[in-house]
């Protein structure tokens, strides 16, 4: 599997984590993938995959050509064809809004068609990028293509970023009355604002918040001590934090660590993702 990324300059990487580009037969078919604090989007020239909710049998949604993932409060399970072939950008948490002209809330445990939300552009970008001759003359381009759909946001987008940055600066251990209250305005001011911008409420972006922090805590091949990650992370009590990690992940946390610790030793590249699991 070929894989490549790219860190956008200036003002995208205020928004981007990266640009990535993947290509070449999958180590695994089906991935349970982990709720994040972020959205993604990708472009597709390979076969289409399917996605599926934790709870439901039948697709989600079938990806042929290009989409966006939005924010998902638990788990979602990825069929994958046999090889693949796409480009892809992952947003920092709430960098998708200057770029998605609709409130986020919208792809709230939603995968979307990206010409739902760009119209004919979402053709154009996927065929341009089909042509560029090389990975990296398609992430320069992908870099222009996205400055064509930026858009500045209001005054009122610092207020939802600096709330973003306490809570990814807290790993989600906060009061989110009292981060209104130091911001300035009325929590269901602020939760309408992150619904619109980020696409889940504060207290959800929280919660994904610590529980990604609880996942890069763990080296998976070292002893853990739940109970000490479980207080450092801000949980009242081990069911809390037990019942919190099973919603996410579909594991306890002793049935997660067992299968990390196998997948590392299977395939360590795919053992060292964090949001992603093989289906045991």
């Amino acid at each position: 599997m070929l894989y490549a990324c790219h860190t956008p300059s200036y003002p995208l990487n205020s928004y981007i984590y990266d640009l990535y580009y993947l290509e070449g037969p999958v180590s695994y078919t089906r991935l349970k993938t982990f709720p994040i604090p972020s959205l993604n989007l990708m472009v597709n020239f390979g076969h289409p995959f399917s996605v599926r909710r934790s709870d439901q049998a039948q697709p989600l949604a079938v990806c042929r050509r290009s989409w966006g993932v939005g924010v998902f409060s638990t788990y979602h399970v990825v069929d994958w064809p046999p090889s693949v072939r796409f480009f892809g950008v992952h947003f920092k948490p709430g960098g998708a809004a200057p770029f998605f002209p609709l409130p986020l809330s919208e792809l709230h445990n939603q995968v979307v068609e990206l010409d739902a939300i760009w119209g004919c552009f979402a053709d154009e970008v996927r065929e341009r990028l089909h042509d560029a001759p090389t990975i990296e003359e398609g992430f320069a381009l992908f870099e222009q293509l996205l400055l064509a759909r930026f858009s500045h946001m209001s005054r009122g987008w610092g207020l939802v970023q600096h709330a973003i940055e306490e809570i990814v600066n807290r790993h989600g251990d906060l009061s989110i009355r009292e981060l209104s209250e130091q911001i300035g305005i009325s929590q269901n001011h602020l939760k309408t604002q992150f619904k619109q911008l980020i696409g889940a409420s504060p207290k959800e972006f929280a919660r994904l918040s610590r529980f990604f922090h609880v996942l890069s805590s763990i080296d998976p091949m070292q002893p853990v001590d739940w109970t000490l990650i479980a207080h450092q992370s801000g949980f009242y009590d081990q069911p809390h934090f037990n019942k919190e990690f099973a919603a996410f992940t579909g594991y306890s946390p002793s049935r997660y660590l067992l299968l990390r610790r196998r997948c590392c030793a299977q395939d360590p590249q795919q053992g060292q993702s964090l949001g992603q699991m093989p289906i045991d």
